[in-house]
């Protein structure tokens, strides 16, 4: 078969990816990059304060708009198999410059997620344990950068290592947190269990608007296993199953910590209880299941992050990989090392961390300042500008409605997606917060513009063009089904 030309003005290919070696189990592992137990830690405090004791409710609402979103992803990954996934996505649909503006804020926000973000989250953390429980002290900096070095090389030495290592690390976090879920659900909680944590009106019960932005952040990055497609046995098959098993493994995760943790501090006592402890699950666990459990949990959602990392890094990696491919980005990016793995940009992902990391070591030296406050501006920039790209996808899939290229039950999944994302969004930006975490926003909005240049000057101004499309043997209704490859 004749290889497609690249674009104008794009280099010659100076690397290749692996091909044929990831099943449904690897990519499953990738997607779970979302971090479940991050999320479920950090985030359940935030769902009890805003949701009450309708908390779990609220969070299964969501869960129904996030299946929406799963079902567009799942359409456009049986469409196209590509390592830039919202630059291919997107710019298959709305055209080059739609396509190339996602993808420059998209993977923006992936390598401050998984970056700085992860690790100064981890380092804070790991610096807690450790004074807590080795009666050590050590910088939470060089946590971080220690951590940066271990995932950087995971990501360097194989596709298959980084996989394996976010599942393994995935099943021994999450074997605690489920201790606790099950001991708490058994006991009772304080009051005994109880259906009123499906109760909207009951006294107890918070505002749902407020809820559904934090429920809908649970699940920032399910698509992540589209990023190995090129990587992968059968794409067209594995990774749609790899993304809705995520959202239902993290629904299921999620709302049985929620449950938990809301019957567990007590139906009148959950949104300032544990809204007020950062390590809420771990109080829980001390309190339920013994004093020894708590460490152990604490560990689980520092190896989590960890392991948010490495499949965060990898996904940026075969981003920029992609984009260089395609022109937008200088040509080393598109150079892959003796493993085939996308080296250079697992080495700007690093250095980039870096970069970030100083100004929150100056301020936390001179100042004073929490450097957990880093975590949280990189977690509500991440967050917003995943948002917006998932809004765009959305839109794009709206476009394959009007045009009849979707079969018409699309219809729902799009409304569905749509005020989940929509509502997301809109509860990110309105009102507008007072704490530290408004930078995130003003820094994302930013960034935003910032992206929009960047695709209109490529699309409208250099007239990238996207490579020819070449068949394979699926097909979809409504639609040939396509693949594209720029090698």
């Amino acid at each position: 078969m004749t290889q497609p030309s690249a674009p104008a003005g794009a280099s010659a290919p100076t690397g290749e990816l692996t091909r044929g070696e990831l099943g449904t189990t690897d990519l499953l592992a990738q997607s779970l990059a979302v971090g479940p137990i991050t999320s479920a830690a950090l985030l359940g405090g935030v769902v009890a304060a805003k949701g009450g004791s309708a908390g779990p409710l609220y969070l299964l609402i969501v869960v129904i708009g996030i299946l929406g979103l799963g079902s567009i992803l799942v359409m456009f990954a049986r469409r196209y198999t590509h390592a830039g996934v919202m630059y291919e996505y997107v710019g298959r649909t709305l055209g080059p410059t739609a396509g190339i503006s996602t993808a420059g804020f998209y993977y923006l926000a992936y390598l401050i997620l998984g970056g700085p973000t992860m690790l100064i989250g981890a380092g804070v953390l790991g610096q807690d344990l450790c004074q807590s429980y080795l009666h050590i002290s050590v910088p939470f900096w060089l946590i971080a950068l220690g951590i940066l070095l271990v995932v950087a090389i995971i990501n360097l030495r194989g596709v298959q290592l980084s996989v394996r290592a976010q599942l393994t690390i995935f099943v021994l976090s999450v074997i605690p947190y489920l201790i606790t879920a099950i001991v708490v659900v058994v006991k009772g909680g304080a009051a005994g269990n109880t259906a009123q944590v499906f109760d909207p009106s009951a006294p107890t019960a918070g505002a749902f608007m407020p809820t559904f932005m934090f429920c809908a952040l649970l699940f920032v990055g399910v698509e992540s296993s589209a990023s190995l497609g090129e990587e992968a046995r059968e794409p067209s098959k594995s990774v749609p199953r790899a993304i809705i098993l995520t959202i239902l493994i993290v629904a299921g995760f999620c709302f049985l910590t929620q449950y938990a943790g809301t019957i567990g501090f007590g139906l009148d006592d959950v949104a300032g209880t544990w809204a007020s402890d950062p390590l809420g699950l771990s109080t829980l666990g001390k309190m339920y299941v013994g004093s020894w459990i708590s460490p152990l949990l604490q560990l689980g959602l520092v190896l989590d992050m960890v392991a948010v990392a490495i499949g965060f890094m990898s996904a940026s990696a075969r981003g920029m990989f992609a984009l260089s491919r395609g022109g937008l980005l200088p040509a080393a990016l598109g150079a892959t090392s003796r493993w085939k793995t996308p080296h250079v940009g697992i080495v700007v992902f690093a250095a980039l961390t870096v970069v970030c990391l100083i100004p929150i070591v100056i301020l936390s030296a001179t100042t004073g300042m929490d450097p957990y406050v880093g975590f949280t501006i990189g977690a509500t920039f991440g967050g917003l500008l995943v948002m917006v790209a998932y809004l765009v996808l959305i839109l794009a899939a709206g476009k394959l409605l009007m045009t009849g290229k979707w079969v018409p039950a699309g219809w729902i999944a799009f409304a569905l997606a749509l005020v989940t994302v929509g509502a997301g969004i809109i509860g990110s930006l309105h009102p507008i917060p007072d704490d530290e975490s408004r930078y995130g926003i003003y820094a994302a909005l930013t960034l935003l513009i910032l992206g929009l240049a960047w695709g209109c000057y490529h699309g409208l101004v250099r007239k990238h063009k996207l490579p020819e499309l070449h068949s394979t043997t699926a097909s979809l209704e409504g639609e040939p089904s396509m693949s594209s490859h720029l090698i």
